[in-house]
């Protein structure tokens, strides 16, 4: 238990803003716990957003235009702007047009292009766009920890299974401790912590299926894709799965909270 503890500490101090002063030691079980908890780590940060929605929401304070983008950018921060660099990076290697060596280069590249500027531009905008539209409907809270908690679902995955595109970096030094076992893990936790919030949160059974299936597609379709383009697996690579996966989810939710009121 305490090493299940202690892994799930370390992936708060590697994947959030949320202070955990506390030493942990970098060991193979410490590191399995870590990917096993990445889903738990979303879900943590997802309950902060959520708390922050319905305390607004519960004494009327702002409107959904203040709420969808001060929400959005909730979330980019408790992630301490990680993945949203992630996806910068991997879209400056992208429309590079160069072959996967170079791309890679790029990506290790501090400096930011053009690129990496307007694709984060574009993502965010329809993020805040699906978030307003939901919001304005009243969707339950427990939505807003459903959505990142299966967004690192899907990275956990990628992260166990894929191809490594270089052997150094934070991909590769997690990597040498896991295996898809993990993976397995965290999809059941994952799937626990959804139930829950079907059955207590209120979100719909129908909503929570089509989410899983959403992320769990586009998981599969980002393996053989980011090893054609970028030659394996890189943390960098992780962190636009999550930003990319989360805008993705968010555009499901819209849809159906559409149709529904079509």
């Amino acid at each position: 238990m305490r090493q299940m503890w202690n892994g799930w500490l370390l992936a708060l101090q590697l994947f959030t803003v949320i202070p955990i002063r506390r030493s942990i030691e970098w060991n193979d079980i410490h590191v399995r716990w870590l990917v096993r908890s990445m889903p738990l780590a979303g879900a943590a940060i997802g309950a902060l957003a959520a708390g922050t929605y319905a305390l607004c929401s519960m004494f009327s304070f702002g409107t959904p235009l203040f709420l969808a983008l001060f929400l959005l950018w909730l979330g980019i921060w408790l992630a301490g702007g990680l993945h949203a660099d992630g996806w910068m990076d991997v879209s400056d290697a992208f429309f590079s047009y160069r072959d996967a060596k170079r791309r890679q280069e790029i990506m290790s590249d501090s400096r930011v292009g053009a690129f990496a500027v307007l694709s984060l531009a574009c993502l965010l905008s329809f993020r805040w766009l699906f978030l307003y539209e939901t919001i304005k409907a009243e969707i339950p809270p427990a939505l807003f920890v459903a959505i990142p908690l299966l967004s690192r679902s899907g990275a956990a995955w990628l992260l166990s299974v894929g191809k490594l595109a270089k052997p150094t970096g934070m991909a590769a030094s997690v990597r040498e401790y896991i295996s898809w076992h993990d993976a397995v893990w965290a999809l059941v936790l994952a799937f626990l912590v959804l139930s829950l919030l079907s059955v207590l949160g209120g979100v719909p059974v129908w909503t929570s299926a089509a989410l899983a299936v959403a992320m769990a597609l586009l998981a599969l379709g980002a393996k053989p894709w980011v090893e054609k383009q970028f030659g394996g697996v890189t943390g960098d690579v992780l962190g636009a799965l999550i930003e990319g996966g989360e805008t993705l989810l968010w555009g499901v939710v819209w849809l159906l909270h559409s149709s529904a009121m079509g």
